[in-house]
C-alpha cells in the first residue's frame, strides 16, 4: 500500500541515486583522465636500460590498478543505491493490479456517452469529437453544443471579462431559481456584479466603480447589504492599497473562483455535477486500490476467490472530498440504512441498523450487549438517528 511515508522513502533513495550518480560520473571521468595520462607518460618515459624501464611500466601498473580499483568502488556503490531504489519502488508501488479487477457488466453505450461528456466538461472538444465519431455515439453534437457555451463563458471570465457570463444569467434566470432557489442565484448574480465592481475600480477608478455601483446595487440591498457597504468602503482606499481593511476583497483568486461557481451553475442546469462523473470514479478507485489489493492477496492466501465477493468485508474510507450526501452503512449487516432500516442510537453511543438490533435483541425488552462494548441495553431504550442532507 502506497503511504505517504513510503512515498517519501522512495523520494529520498531516488535523490540519493542522483547524487551517486554525479559522484560516481565525476570519479569515472577524473579517474580516466589519470589513468591515460599514466599511461601516456609510462609510453614516453623509455630508459635505456631495461632494468629501469621494468621499474617505470611497474610503477605505470601500479597507478593503473589503483585507478581502476576506485572506478570498481564508485561502481559499486551506484549499483548499489539503484538496487535499494528499486526495492523501494517495489515496496511502496504495487505494478501489478490484476488481482484487484473483477469483471463486470457495463452498459457500454451508457459508458461511451460518461467519457465523452467528460471530455467536453474538461474542455477537450477535438479528443471528445475524435472519441464520439470512433465509439458511433448518436448526437454528439448535442452533447458537445452546452459545453462549448459554458467554455467560451469560463474562457472571458478568466480574461477578466464577465459580461458573457451576466448575460448568461440573466438568459437562464428562471431556470436557475427553479434548480437552486431564487436566493442561490441572487447570491451568485451578486458575486459577478461585486468583482465587476471591483475590476472597473481597478481599471476605470472610483467614479465609475461608483456609477457601476449605483446602477446594480439596488436590487440586492436586502440581502447583501453588509457586502456592499465593503464595497464601498473600498472606494476610500483606492490609492492606499496596501493599508486597505478590504484587502481580501481584491484577491486574484476571485475570479478563479467565480469561474468555479459558474461552472457548477452551468453543470447543475444540465444535470451534470461539477466534478466529472467518470474522473471521480477513477480518483476514487485509486484511492481504493490498495485496499483491494490487499484484500485479494488475503482472500486468496485463505483460499477465497476474490472475484465473486458480493459484499466487500471492508470499509473503503475515501476521505470528506467523496462525500456527497449523508449515508449510514450499519456495521454489523454492512447494509446502507434506509428509511425503512434506520440507524438506531445505542445508550453506549454505537450506532446500528434497527433490522440487526432487531435480529440481536430478538424482543422489545430483552437485553442484550453492544457487539462492540459491554454495555448492555434493549431495543427499546435505542433511538432512532436522522442525518442531514449535506448541501
Amino acid at each position: 500500500m502506497a503511504t505517504a511515508e513510503n512515498i517519501e522513502a522512495a523520494l529520498k533513495e531516488a535523490e540519493r541515486v542522483c547524487k551517486k550518480q554525479k559522484i560516481c560520473a565525476d570519479k569515472t571521468a577524473k579517474s580516466i583522465d589519470k589513468l591515460a595520462e599514466t599511461l601516456l607518460a609510462a609510453a614516453l618515459d623509455l630508459p635505456d636500460h631495461v632494468i629501469g624501464r621494468e621499474a617505470t611500466n611497474e610503477l605505470s601498473l601500479n597507478n593503473a590498478q589503483d585507478l581502476l580499483k576506485d572506478l570498481t568502488e564508485s561502481t559499486k556503490d551506484l549499483h548499489s543505491a539503484v538496487n535499494k531504489l528499486g526495492k523501494a519502488v517495489d515496496k511502496t508501488f504495487v505494478q501489478d493490479i490484476c488481482a484487484a479487477i473483477r469483471p463486470v457488466e457495463f452498459d457500454q453505450p451508457t459508458l461511451n456517452k460518461v467519457i465523452a461528456e467528460h471530455f467536453y466538461q474538461q474542455g477537450n472538444f477535438r479528443v471528445g469529437d475524435t472519441f464520439v465519431r470512433e465509439a458511433g455515439i448518436p448526437n454528439g453534437g448535442a452533447l458537445k453544443k452546452p459545453y462549448i457555451a459554458m467554455h467560451s463563458v469560463l474562457k472571458e471570465v478568466l480574461g477578466h471579462n464577465l459580461q458573457p457570463a451576466l448575460h448568461w444569467t440573466e438568459e437562464h434566470k428562471e431556470d436557475l431559481r427553479a434548480s437552486n432557489g431564487s436566493a442561490a442565484v441572487s447570491s451568485f448574480e451578486f458575486r459577478l456584479h461585486r468583482l465587476q465592481f471591483l475590476h472597473t475600480l481597478q481599471t476605470a477608478g472610483p467614479s465609475k466603480a461608483l456609477a457601476y455601483a449605483r446602477a446594480h446595487f439596488a436590487g440586492f440591498q436586502e440581502t447583501e447589504m453588509g457586502e456592499i457597504q465593503r464595497l464601498m468602503g473600498c472606494l476610500c482606499f483606492v490609492k492606499r492599497p496596501g493599508s486597505s481593511p478590504y484587502s481580501d476583497l481584491m484577491s486574484p483568486a476571485q475570479w478563479n473562483e467565480v469561474a468555479r461557481e459558474f461552472a457548477r451553475q452551468c453543470c447543475g442546469l444540465l444535470g451534470q455535477a461539477c466534478e466529472s462523473p467518470l474522473l471521480v470514479a477513477v480518483a476514487a478507485g485509486s484511492i481504493a486500490l490498495p485496499t483491494l489489493l490487499k484484500l485479494a492477496t488475503v482472500m486468496a492466501g485463505q483460499n477465497q476467490d476474490f472475484q465473486t465477493c458480493t459484499q466487500l468485508p471492508v470499509e473503503l474510507e475515501l476521505g470528506s472530498e467523496f462525500v456527497f450526501h449523508s449515508v449510514f452503512a450499519c456495521p454489523v449487516s454492512r447494509e446502507q440504512s434506509t428509511p425503512e432500516n434506520p440507524p438506531m442510537l445505542l445508550p453506549c453511543g454505537h450506532v446500528l441498523c434497527k433490522q440487526s438490533l432487531q435480529k440481536i435483541a430478538k424482543s422489545p425488552v430483552r437485553s442484550f450487549k453492544c457487539p462492540y462494548c459491554p454495555v448492555e441495553a434493549t431495543l427499546n431504550s435505542c433511538r432512532a438517528v436522522f442525518f442531514p442532507d449535506a448541501q
